[in-house]
């Protein structure tokens, strides 16, 4: 569950909803209020599914949603090309993730992976 954090604190490596997509922060700058305005953040971040560029504008007291990322690990059962099946070694339940294409894992070797909202994520090998 993604919960809230004002704009104005928001710094580079962080992880921030922008489009609804999990993206971490690449740069955060904040510009000073005038006489009569009010301070405003923008921010650069890096889809973490889609590796896209997402940039936004906010006023530094607007809220954010900041993403759930539960950091797991895995054992891969099965291996078909770039798609995988993984067994969660908490819980040993098993699901497909789709592996990055400069990830070379065999059957059996662990990875690590991140939960992103319900999202599975392969990180590398753990």
């Amino acid at each position: 569950m993604a919960h809230q954090v004002e704009a104005g604190k928001v710094k580079e490596g962080s992880y921030v909803m922008i489009d609804d997509e999990p993206c971490l922060v690449k740069k955060a700058s904040k510009s000073m209020a005038g006489k009569h305005g009010h301070a405003k953040v923008k921010i650069r971040a890096e889809g973490l599914f889609d590796g896209q560029s997402h940039r936004g504008k906010w006023g530094s007291d607007d809220k954010l949603l900041k993403p759930e990322i539960k950091k797991k690990t895995g054992q891969v059962v099965s291996k078909d090309g770039s798609l995988a099946q993984i067994m969660d070694m908490d819980t040993y339940e098993t699901e497909d993730m789709q592996l990055p294409d400069d990830l070379d894992v065999d059957e059996g070797e662990e990875i690590k992976f991140w939960v992103v909202d319900g999202r599975n994520l392969v990180k590398g090998k753990a």
